[in-house]
């Protein structure tokens, strides 16, 4: 048994010698309530009600721009480093920004395309299209931006639950991730194929990192799903408000300063 448990703590240790945290630059919100999300360039977006900044890098001070029309904004989404999607749930529309904040063309009512209820979206590597959840419909839908159509569209996506509400929602290697507030987990093809279900607890928070899905637990994560190996992985901080894992960066909200860590496996 001594051996049995030696070995185990070896491996442990080694596991853990091989996982560094490397804390590469802090962020500073102008206020620690606001909504918050940064693009592949490490720019800052940051939201309240209809007002949108956004801290570039080579910039120190913030752009502003307030959108009456959208009234308050639900998501802040980068497309890419120099464009952005705008949506309002309220008042169902989306529009999308250049770098400078200007709208690029007019926005697009929601209801124009006999949509009931879009209550998430998502974006996707391929630039020109957004992923939609109607849900008063429970209706998955595949939107082609630039030219305003609708591609794909699959109902009753959840097996006909009634007033479906997701808590995540996010494409990750071409496939489009849905999780539910009640923990149902499901994993969607880029042609909405249904791939994948299973059931997690409520409340778990899920990202994409190292070509594989995570799943946050406490002060640790760790992969999801049959065959793996690796233990958790602690995080490197004990005390955060929000945690988000954009592109392959993990960013902590610690009032209004946010802290941005690599992780090297």
């Amino acid at each position: 048994m001594k051996i049995v448990a030696f070995i185990f703590l070896l491996f442990f240790q080694s596991s853990l010698i091989g996982q560094t945290w490397v804390l590469e630059k802090e962020l500073l919100l102008t206020d620690s309530s606001h909504s918050w999300t940064s693009d592949e360039w490490g720019q800052l977006y940051q939201w309240k009600n209809n007002t949108l900044w956004l801290q570039q890098n080579s910039n120190p001070k913030p752009f502003q721009e307030t959108f009456k029309n959208f009234g308050e904004l639900t998501a802040v989404l980068p497309i890419n480093g120099l464009r952005t999607l705008l949506f309002s749930e309220g008042q169902q529309m989306i529009g999308t920004l250049d770098n400078t904040l200007q709208l690029n063309d007019e926005p697009l009512a929601l209801y124009d395309f006999n949509f009931s209820n879009i209550t998430t979206i998502a974006t996707s590597k391929r630039p020109e299209f957004i992923w939609l959840f109607d849900q008063y419909r429970e209706r998955l839908v595949l939107f082609q931006i630039n030219t305003a159509q609708v591609v794909q569209i699959v109902d009753n996506c959840f097996g006909g639950l009634n007033d479906a509400k997701i808590a995540q929602f996010f494409e990750y290697q071409q496939n489009l991730i849905c999780l539910l507030n009640d923990g149902r987990y499901f994993e969607f093809d880029r042609n909405l194929t249904l791939v994948k279900s299973t059931t997690l607890a409520p409340g778990t928070q899920l990202f994409g990192f190292e070509n594989a899905i995570w799943i946050k637990n406490a002060l640790q994560f760790e992969r999801i799903g049959p065959g793996v190996n690796e233990g958790p992985i602690e995080l490197p901080l004990m005390n955060f408000k929000q945690l988000q894992v954009l592109q392959d960066r993990f960013y902590f909200q610690q009032g209004k300063k946010i802290k941005i860590y690599r992780l090297k496996l």
